[in-house]
């Protein structure tokens, strides 16, 4: 028992340190909450290691004697070497530091062993792309480690949160708006850092315009990530200069339209400059690469964090998001959402993400949307701080007297009451707007008091 190897991915020292600090103090193994038996690299720490922990979780106390009984079969000259682990720790003080250096050397090991299957899937995998895939999400596992910290009190933790109340008052701490006034109102302020939005539709009920939009909004006095897996750059800058110049997107499309007489091409021109302008005083970072995995997604939200710091993700959408360890639908779902939740908190930013609503809603007389036709929706409630379903009754209904309105309904919002509030959406211009007047939902037989956006 006189092997000492040590170098970049193995510490014996270490290992010895925290196996010899839990048979001084059974007590110590709650401040290694994340050490697991398959860190340690030598078998027989393994061993010791698992069954110190089955000996003290049932309750009784761990010594190199009660250990020895269950190992003397398994452990060379077992008694002799627990015996040693024992004597030379001085300490279990430092045991989590150690454990630290453990669970780092098995990473670092992981990492090996990654880089070596690696090298194999590309000399003999059938398609490069596929073999990216794979070890993208055996990265994230890996890069995903679990990590704890003690419980606390709760009396311990109120000078913290007063700072936090008294920030807020100050407003050095607030939501990040969505710019739309009564969306926020309804959010409490606006999407919390750290949190998960949900925005879902059925196709045309523009979610797009809708989660550009905010990224836009949250860009002009901070920064923000649009990561388009749907549509083209150029698509989703045609959809920009529309909507910061008021252009019909149409005349983006087909310029020489803007130019036929009567097409008020002044107007064009002018609307043009002003959204050019505009668009290069905005922080909006945007990415058009489609089928990314959660790693490739994690990758270009730090690279952006680092750069110009980072406020708001939006992620179009959902269902263009590949990877995960599962191949059942719902399990890859949750694995995607848990995924986006730890990287609003890692970023300490806000995250929202798209989705595309079943066709459930279409076979019923009320169209509006509920929770059930969010697909695979058990995950996305769970981890969705809120979800926002959107609805535009012209879409049924071309003779609508809502033509031109929104409805933004919060089915669910973890710190406050689900309502419904109404944006103006002017379709050709892909541009939501904050209503001029007051709005209230309406059943289908009321005439409203006012008509809406987009009605031309």
């Amino acid at each position: 028992m006189t092997d000492q190897h040590e170098d970049h991915t193995v510490s014996i020292r270490a290992e010895q340190a925290v196996l010899g600090a839990l048979l001084a103090d059974n007590d110590a193994l709650d401040r290694t909450p994340d050490l697991d038996a398959s860190h340690f690299w030598r078998n027989d720490h393994r061993l010791i290691f698992e069954e110190i922990r089955r000996q003290v979780v049932a309750g009784r106390r761990a010594d190199p004697l009660t250990v020895y009984e269950k190992l003397a079969d398994k452990v060379d000259d077992c008694l002799r070497y627990l015996a040693t682990l024992r004597q030379s720790s001085v300490s279990a003080a430092n045991i989590a530091q150690h454990a630290a250096i453990v669970t780092d050397k098995a990473s670092k090991r992981a990492l090996v062993a990654l880089s070596d299957e690696m090298r194999e899937l590309a000399a003999f995998h059938q398609s490069a792309a596929s073999c990216v895939d794979l070890m993208a999400s055996k990265l994230e596992a890996l890069s995903h480690r679990k990590t704890s910290g003690e419980p606390m009190r709760m009396d311990s933790m109120l000078s913290d949160y007063a700072d936090v109340l008294q920030q807020r008052m100050d407003g050095t701490i607030k939501p990040i708006s969505t710019g739309h006034r009564d969306l926020d109102a309804m959010l409490d302020g606006g999407l919390e850092r750290g949190t998960l939005t949900v925005i879902a539709a059925r196709p045309g009920m523009g979610k797009t315009a809708a989660g550009l939009g905010i990224a836009r909004n949250v860009a002009g006095w901070g920064s923000s990530l649009f990561l388009s897996m749907e549509m083209a750059r150029n698509q989703v800058n045609d959809r920009n200069i529309a909507a910061m110049g008021c252009i019909p997107i149409k005349w983006l499309r087909k310029p020489s339209e803007a130019d036929a007489p009567g097409s008020q091409n002044t107007f064009y021109w002018t609307a043009m400059t002003h959204a050019f302008k505009k668009s290069q005083e905005l922080n909006l970072f945007i990415d058009d690469k489609t089928g990314l995995n959660m790693l490739e997604i994690r990758a270009k939200a730090r690279a952006v964090k680092r750069k110009a710091g980072l406020d708001l993700i939006v992620v179009d959408q959902l269902s263009f998001i590949v990877g995960g360890k599962s191949d059942k639908s719902y399990e890859a779902v949750g694995e995607h959402t848990r995924a986006l939740v730890a990287l609003a908190k890692e970023l300490e930013c806000a995250v929202v993400l798209l989705c595309q609503l079943n066709r459930e809603c279409e076979k019923r007389t009320n169209r509006r949307p509920i929770m059930a036709d969010l697909a695979v929706s058990g995950s996305i409630e769970q981890d969705a701080a809120n979800i926002l379903f959107l609805y535009r009754d012209e879409v049924y209904n071309p003779d609508s007297p809502d033509k031109g309105l929104c409805e933004v309904q919060s089915v669910k919002q973890r710190q406050g009451e689900p309502g419904t509030i109404a944006l103006g959406y002017t379709g050709n211009q892909t541009r939501f707007d904050d209503l001029p007047y007051p709005w209230r939902p309406q059943s289908r037989e009321e005439k409203p008091a006012r008509r809406g956006f987009g009605s031309n």
